[in-house]
């Protein structure tokens, strides 16, 4: 087993040997069998998983540092690693023993699971049109999913579907759906502005038949399943989001070193150097709020609204971040020679992955409007 990497170590593979691949990434829009193998290799999929399951047992506050030098190099490689050391906890806290099982292939990197909420025509909550209905001793699932991401090479999708009409809390549940069913199609057209060889595709249930031993958790339990990768995973994306900042400020710093304009070079100038000082001020303050909710993790307490908080001023952090970067490497960083273009691209996707900032937004206001009125019930 590999034992777990240094930072450096880690660092240099996906800003360096991942990168190289960018090329093949943006042509085809998947990530080679090698470089997986190398990333496993690396130990890179298994630093959160717990050690009994093959894994190295990171505290989130030691595993953090690693997914934000991930963050650093193409948006597939943050994804790769952010999705398996995320995807093992609800397979750990609801699986059945054979669906724990397949955390010990997640850690290795020869099983691979992915997320399959988001629908086109339906929300991400009790609203899911995808149904799974009884047939026997297992279910019929029917209707569609789209960007779910790296579709074409997981062997399960963690499918959220409707099953009963009462839209409620628990009117959804979780499967766990191997790829080879009957009935269930993958399309891998869907092709994204930027985080190449993500391999997002749409799905569509026609009848797919399942086993009850595929469903993840207890009927009316799939809200409950989602959220315990999504609370996780929001933190996750907040400090994607720390790290790839760095890399565009890192960026910026060195072209602007180098493109010399009348003599001097540009990061000598006032102007440029505004641009850098917002950067550095908005990456700190991302960077404080992502410590935040790991103390609250440390504490024991819930970490739901704080970690929609992250999310929330992360997302328009990166924003910021690289229209200032963009904006310093003038024309040349509207080519495709030059990284911050594919960073610029590759950051929009946080607008949407684990729900929008307006989302994010309704889930911040919840726990404040609650929070201020147990505060007034309690001073009264």
């Amino acid at each position: 087993m590999a034992g777990l990497p240094t930072l450096g170590e880690f660092t240099e593979f996906f800003t360096t040997q991942f990168e190289t691949y960018l090329p093949e990434l943006e042509r085809t829009d998947q990530v080679p069998d090698e470089l997986i193998k190398a990333a496993a290799a690396l130990g890179a999929f298994r630093l959160t998983i717990p050690r009994e399951y093959g894994g190295l047992g990171l505290h989130v506050r030691d595993y953090l540092p690693y997914l934000e030098a991930a963050a650093m190099g193409p948006g597939a490689a943050r994804m790769l690693v952010h999705v398996a050391n995320g995807l093992w906890r609800p397979l750990l806290q609801f699986g059945t023993p054979a669906q724990r099982a397949i955390v010990q292939g997640m850690a290795e990197g020869s099983q691979r699971i992915t997320f399959a909420l988001t629908e086109r025509g339906a929300g991400t909550g009790r609203d899911i049109e995808t149904r799974a209905v009884r047939d026997g001793d297992g279910w019929r699932l029917t209707g569609e999913k789209h960007l779910i991401t790296f579709a074409d090479k997981v062997d399960y999708f963690i499918v959220i579907a409707a099953t009963d009409d009462r839209k409620a809390s628990d009117s959804v549940t979780a499967f766990l759906v191997p790829r080879d069913v009957e009935g269930f199609d993958i399309d891998l057209s869907q092709r994204t502005m930027g985080l190449a060889g993500t391999a997002h595709a749409f799905l569509t249930f026609t009848g797919a038949y399942v086993d009850d031993s595929a469903r993840l958790g207890e009927v009316g339990q799939g809200l409950d399943v989602a959220f315990s990768f999504l609370d996780y995973s929001r933190l996750s994306l907040a400090a994607c989001m720390v790290g790839m900042g760095r890399r565009a400020l890192a960026e910026t710093a060195a072209y602007t070193e180098r493109r010399v304009t009348f003599g001097k070079a540009i990061a000598r100038r006032q102007a440029i150097q505004m641009h850098i000082a917002d950067m550095e001020t908005d990456i700190a303050a991302g960077a404080a709020l992502v410590r935040s909710v790991v103390d609250l993790i440390d504490a024991g307490e819930s970490f739901t609204a704080d970690a929609a908080t992250a999310k929330l001023y992360c997302l328009k952090m990166i924003g910021r971040v690289t229209d200032h970067a963009l904006q310093a490497h003038g024309g040349y960083g509207f080519t495709t020679d030059a990284a911050i273009e594919r960073i610029y691209r590759d950051a929009r996707g946080f607008w949407f992955e684990e729900g929008t900032a307006e989302v994010q937004q309704l889930v911040v206001a919840r726990h404040v409007l609650q929070r201020e009125a147990a505060a007034r019930v309690g001073s009264s």
